[in-house]
């Protein structure tokens, strides 16, 4: 009888700067120390604020890569209402984003 060998998970913590070109559909942080990613949360480490403007971010992972949207809102406007990805070519490259991603 053969018996399964578990596979030891691993946990990674990683920062990475943004892109100085944002492009649509988010960038992707690879967690080149794993195979697969089975869990990861991903923080701004600095301010991504922006003049007159709110921004969060979302984040799923396949294989070992990571993929960072970020979506922002004017406050400006009469009636702030829709969330909107982050322009192309967006230059971010002073946003740190610290990960925890755990896998094998």
């Amino acid at each position: 009888m053969t018996v399964p060998l578990k596979r030891l998970l691993k946990e990674v913590v990683k920062s990475a700067a943004g892109p100085a070109s944002y492009a649509t559909g988010g960038f992707a942080i690879t967690i080149g120390e794993l195979e697969r990613v089975t869990f990861a949360h991903v923080i701004p480490r600095t301010n991504i604020e922006a003049a007159d403007l709110v921004r969060q971010i979302q984040y799923s992972w396949t294989g070992n890569a990571i993929t960072v949207i970020v979506r922002q809102i004017n406050t400006t406007t009469a009636s702030p209402t829709a969330w909107a990805e982050l322009p192309a070519a967006t230059d971010i490259s002073a946003i740190t984003f610290d990960v925890i991603a755990k896998g094998y």
